[in-house]
């Protein structure tokens, strides 16, 4: 018989759906509260425990709220679901507020390479920085409970929507029964697969290195509501939940949204030689030979600074400095592209 989940106070009987936070600490005043929402969804059959987050980072909430609106309060019966979905629209909020890519609190007091990237820090510390204490919260009272989990995230346009598979961290994470079972929720989503490096620090890769199969999806379009990227996510979300066999239904081929068939490899981010105004040429998704222009940065007196060109034959998936910066400027060493082969 399906039972109560209670994640923190939050607690969710049979067939119902319940919301509140989860209590981190405070800000510096001492009375500024620092609290995660969470949603979860008890359907009344049994099922897997799905875990879903939106927010790791603070300019890619947008889409990510929106698609668990739709998807938790107007499309989903619990009566129909098997199973339970604990859902985090916003997992660090302190990087909401503030609109950007990392917690405010990173420069002013986490002293730690990547201290207020929640992307960065699972499963946590709970006696490390706000951001890690976050982590550790959200992956003590929920995560490490679930079998599956998805993390949302944006990129910048230009851009395309993808999955990005880390492949954990483990030297056999690569061959492990949770990989395969992650690809297959990365085929049933529907978007472009590219598989990456293994890396135990992102929600993904811990997931991986604790047996827990995970997806991460980057959609387009991270700092404004884009109906078609939104619906993309939404029919994705939902192929994996039939995938998983917690919704009845047939998997819907993605229609609105380029997608490259196979499992395509990342290649190593191109970064800026030289600051500047810099012009995106050559569109995501379009394949390349190696030694296209892609990008041109100019100085302020109008004079080309840098040319930059594909290293070899592929794709160039997204150009970060509108979604990392928030404009279309690079210092030197900024990233100017991401590629895959």
């Amino acid at each position: 018989m399906r039972s109560r989940i209670d994640v923190g106070t939050i607690q969710a009987d049979p067939g119902a759906v319940a919301k509140g936070f989860l209590d981190v600490g405070e800000l510096s005043d001492g009375f500024s509260a620092i609290r995660v929402p969470v949603i979860v969804v008890n359907g009344a059959q049994d099922g897997p425990l799905l875990y879903v987050q939106g927010g790791a980072h603070g300019q890619e909430t947008i889409y990510a709220v929106e698609v668990l609106r739709r998807l938790l309060f107007t499309e989903l019966r619990p009566e129909a679901l098997r199973g339970a979905i604990v859902a985090v629209p916003i997992a660090n909020p302190l990087a909401h507020q503030a609109a950007c890519r990392v917690s405010p609190q990173y420069a002013a007091r986490e002293g730690i390479p990547f201290g207020g990237d929640l992307h960065k820090v699972w499963p946590g510390d709970p006696r490390g920085s706000i951001t890690q204490r976050i982590a550790h919260l959200l992956w003590t009272s929920a995560v490490s409970r679930c079998d599956f989990a998805i993390d949302y995230h944006a990129v910048s346009l230009p851009g395309m929507a993808f999955s990005f598979m880390y492949r954990g961290g483990k030297a056999d994470a690569g061959r492990a029964p949770q990989w395969a079972r992650s690809l297959q929720m990365a085929r049933a989503f529907g978007v472009t697969v590219v598989t990456t490096a293994p890396n135990p620090l992102p929600l993904m890769g811990a997931c991986l290195d604790a047996g827990k199969p995970a997806l991460m999806i980057e959609m387009a379009i991270p700092r404004a509501h884009d109906e078609r990227m939104v619906v993309a996510a939404l029919r994705g979300t939902r192929n994996v939940l039939i995938d998983l066999g917690m919704l009845d239904g047939e998997i819907v081929q993605q229609s609105d949204v380029l997608v490259i068939p196979g499992e395509r490899r990342a290649l190593p981010s191109i970064r800026a030689n030289r600051g500047g105004i810099i012009m995106f040429e050559a569109e995501c998704g379009a394949l390349l030979s190696a030694g296209t222009p892609i990008a041109r940065t100019f100085n302020v007196f109008g004079e080309v600074v840098e040319e930059i060109r594909m290293p070899s034959d592929g794709y160039v998936m997204t150009y970060p400095p509108i979604s990392w910066v928030g404009n279309q400027a690079v210092a030197s060493g900024d990233y100017v592209a991401d590629i895959f082969a």
